[in-house]
Formats: C-alpha cells, sequence, structure tokens
C-alpha cells in the first residue's frame, strides 16, 4: 500500500527522459504526503492521478468480498489534495465531472513540471473481480445484509450495470 509515488519518483530519478504518471488512492497518498515535497524539491514532471473515494477502497471491499463482514473503520478524514499539492509548488486540478477528465489530463501532460490530478469519485462504487466469483458474491450479500454503510448505495450501483460488475448470476 502507497507504494505509486515513491515508484514514480524512483522512476522519475532513473528514467529523466521519461513521462511518469502515477496512480494512486487517497488513503495511499494521506500515507506519503511528504513525498509531494520531495517531487516538488527536485522539479520531477510526475503526473500524479489521486482516486479520491474517502475511503480505504481496498480494504473496504476486503472486508465485504472476501471476508463477509461488514465495512468497518475505512472511511477517511478529508484532504483537498489539490491544496496540499499547491502549497508544496505543484500545479494540481480537481475533477468530479466525467466529462472534463479528457481536457483535464491534457492540461495536466502538458504542463511541463509536476501536476496532480484529484478525480473524486464514487465510494460506493463496487471495486470487482474481473469474472463472477461465487463467494464473493455471497460474501458481498452477507456483509451488505449484516450493516455495512451505504449497503443500499451499494446496492444501487449494483442493479445499475449488473453485466459490468459480475455479480449478476
Amino acid at each position: 500500500m502507497a507504494c505509486a509515488v515513491p515508484y514514480a519518483v524512483a522512476a522519475a530519478i532513473a528514467q529523466p527522459q521519461r513521462q511518469v504518471v502515477a496512480f494512486t488512492g487517497d488513503g495511499g497518498l494521506s500515507m506519503l504526503m511528504g513525498e509531494l515535497a520531495t517531487i516538488a524539491r527536485y522539479h520531477l514532471p510526475i503526473k500524479l492521478v489521486v482516486l479520491n473515494n474517502g475511503t480505504l477502497g481496498q480494504i473496504k471491499w476486503e472486508q465485504m468480498m472476501f471476508l463477509g463482514n461488514p465495512e468497518y473503520e475505512c472511511d477517511l478524514a478529508p484532504i483537498d489534495f489539490v491544496k496540499v499539492a499547491e502549497a508544496c509548488g505543484i500545479r494540481a486540478w480537481r475533477v468530479s465531472d466525467p466529462a472534463q477528465s479528457v481536457a483535464t489530463v491534457e492540461a495536466a501532460l502538458a504542463h511541463e513540471g509536476p501536476a496532480l490530478i484529484e478525480a473524486i469519485i464514487d465510494p460506493n462504487e463496487p471495486l470487482l473481480p474481473p469474472k463472477r466469483i461465487e463467494k464473493y458474491a455471497k460474501n458481498l450479500d452477507k456483509a451488505l445484509n449484516e450493516g455495512t454503510p451505504g449497503a443500499q448505495e451499494i446496492r444501487d450501483r449494483l442493479d445499475q450495470e449488473p453485466s459490468e460488475t459480475m455479480l449478476s448470476a
């Protein structure tokens, strides 16, 4: 967990002629925000995309799907990653509307120095395996029935796109 940004720093130092782009979650970046200061100090032209859903998403879905337990204590304190990045001297953007994604990515890639995109995403969007695994489907149903916060919102997302979630039978 939290390895995307340090790996990006290492890649940018090892291969300064290549563009480095890193995707990280809000939990991972929260653990290593000091790396933003390192990126700025050494003028590393790394482009960071922070997927911000306000939760430790991987842990949340592991609790529910792998173990069948209700989600417990995965919410994060809200952090404005755009302000943090700008305070470190990094150009930053926030995207909450998918229609703005292409223009924002183009702007970040065109920027000569380091850049950060904070992408606001739905915390109840299921993180699912590429194919249906019966155990995971049963565990998720159990976890939702036993009190997972946001259970109805998760069910709503599953109902919206059952073919994409791979949980439909």
